[in-house]
């Protein structure tokens, strides 16, 4: 039997921007990217509507549900054949009568995170010095003249006065990390962006909503921690002495449109 075309749409890639679109975290212009195939195309909305009713499902079995089976599901993913068999297994069994076709569906297709690095390895690179000055993009003032795969770092001088002080670059696991550090009044912010497909954040985050994005603080060693996803790269942020709330201002901040989410 020939294979049915339409499901050349349902890549990697796509899976994954479908949950990202279903939760709210696909921003910007990957997200006008896929609501315009969404609308061309009958079977991406019926796969959107299984994560919907998926992550709706799942979020329902957050008390019953063990911890740390939810937080291997978060970190892991699904990626291939292979592991989704495992995880229907495991599933089946701690989860018996609880979880529906519909969940179990929907975490073959929920975003990738990665079990290493972790956002907090992310955050406390912001504790290393940094290595090289950083300029403003002289094309956009809103932009530094740095970024990881494309995302590149706000310039937060004359909107906030946190003036860029240097950047520095890391090696976590196989992935590429960039750290800017950004000073204002006798503090440091540090913001780090990590290659690669975006990180799942810490189970013990909270989540709040600003600007559109989605922002999952928590806190390390004293320090005040905001992550967050830009074009599918993992954003991290923290500081000593800088509360939650300037955080999260800094880090939903859109310029207007001229720093790309």
């Amino acid at each position: 039997m020939d294979r049915d075309p339409s499901h050349a749409e349902l890549d990697e890639r796509t899976r994954r921007d479908l949950a990202r679109l279903a939760d709210g975290s696909l921003q910007g212009h990957p997200r006008a990217q896929l609501e315009a195939r969404l609308a061309g195309s009958p079977e991406l909305r019926a796969a959107l509507e299984r994560q919907r009713t998926g992550i709706t499902a799942l979020r329902s079995l957050d008390l019953e549900a063990p911890a740390s089976l939810r937080n291997r599901i978060a970190a892991q993913g699904a990626t291939s054949a292979r592991g989704a068999h495992r995880r229907r297994l495991a599933l089946g069994g701690a989860l018996a009568g609880a979880v529906t076709a519909a969940v179990l569906a929907a975490l073959l297709v929920l975003p990738r995170g990665s079990e290493s690095p972790s956002v907090v390895e992310a955050a406390r690179l912001a504790e290393q010095p940094y290595t090289a000055p950083v300029a403003v993009d002289p094309s956009n003032p809103k932009l530094l003249a740095a970024n990881v795969e494309g995302v590149s770092f706000p310039s937060w001088s004359k909107e906030f006065g946190w003036r860029q002080a240097g950047i520095r670059s890391d090696r976590l696991g196989n992935r590429e990390a960039r750290t800017v550090l950004y000073e204002h009044d006798g503090k440091r912010i540090a913001y780090t962006i990590v290659s690669g497909d975006g990180i799942a954040a810490p189970s013990d985050s909270s989540t709040t909503r600003r600007n559109g994005v989605n922002l999952h603080a928590l806190s390390d060693r004293g320090r005040h921690v905001v992550t967050w996803w830009r074009d599918g790269r993992t954003c991290v942020v923290s500081a000593s002495g800088v509360d939650d709330r300037e955080l999260l201002k800094l880090a939903s901040w859109k310029g207007d449109g001229a720093v790309p989410f």
